[in-house]
């Protein structure tokens, strides 16, 4: 995706999804947390439930952690109303988890792999070396998204299925600056 490195300006994007609807992709601020706490409120049960494999409380320290992600977007309806979130979040190693959790009525149009697209191209430009999706069994949204940038490989676990991405480095490598999310 060739203007994903434009987020970490810290000026969003504007996608125009599969029905016609569009939205700005921008990095999360704390600003955020109450705008992501409320499109929480409006996903069903389910939704949530696919996103974090249970139905977690929306404190404060969750919500700041959800938005303080190594990389963490929303995506701005033309209303400003936040209607997805997608995080990155290193572990322990040069991996990083990737999740996505879109709003219910804006859910089959493209918004989520628009957003894994986005991460999958800014881990890339960072210094990466892999990603991974945990989700419920089969949820396989993410596995073809994932498939189109690169290696990947499926791990089955009794509660969860877990898709990675071996990434290739960038050809040219971004300034240490630009890998850091806008934190204001």
């Amino acid at each position: 995706m060739t203007n994903s490195a434009h987020l970490f300006s810290g000026s969003g994007v504007p996608a125009r999804l599969r029905d016609g609807r569009t939205v700005t992709i921008r990095i999360a601020s704390p600003r955020d947390a109450g705008d992501v706490s409320a499109m929480h409120m409006r996903c069903s049960t389910e939704t949530v439930r696919h996103r974090y494999h249970s139905v977690p409380t929306m404190t404060g320290r969750f919500l700041s952690q959800l938005v303080g992600t190594d990389i963490a977007l929303v995506a701005e309806a033309p209303n400003r109303a936040i209607v997805a979130l997608a995080n990155l979040g290193r572990d322990d190693t040069d991996a990083g988890e990737l999740a996505v959790i879109v709003e219910d009525r804006w859910q089959r149009a493209g918004l989520g792999t628009t957003l894994l697209n986005h991460l999958v191209s800014m881990a890339r430009l960072v210094g990466y070396r892999e990603v991974y999706i945990a989700g419920l069994p089969g949820t396989r949204w993410y596995c073809t998204t994932l498939a189109r940038h690169g290696r990947t490989s499926l791990e089955r676990s009794d509660g969860y299925d877990a898709m990675r991405l071996t990434l290739r480095p960038p050809l040219a490598r971004l300034p240490a600056e630009l890998g850091r999310t806008a934190a204001a």
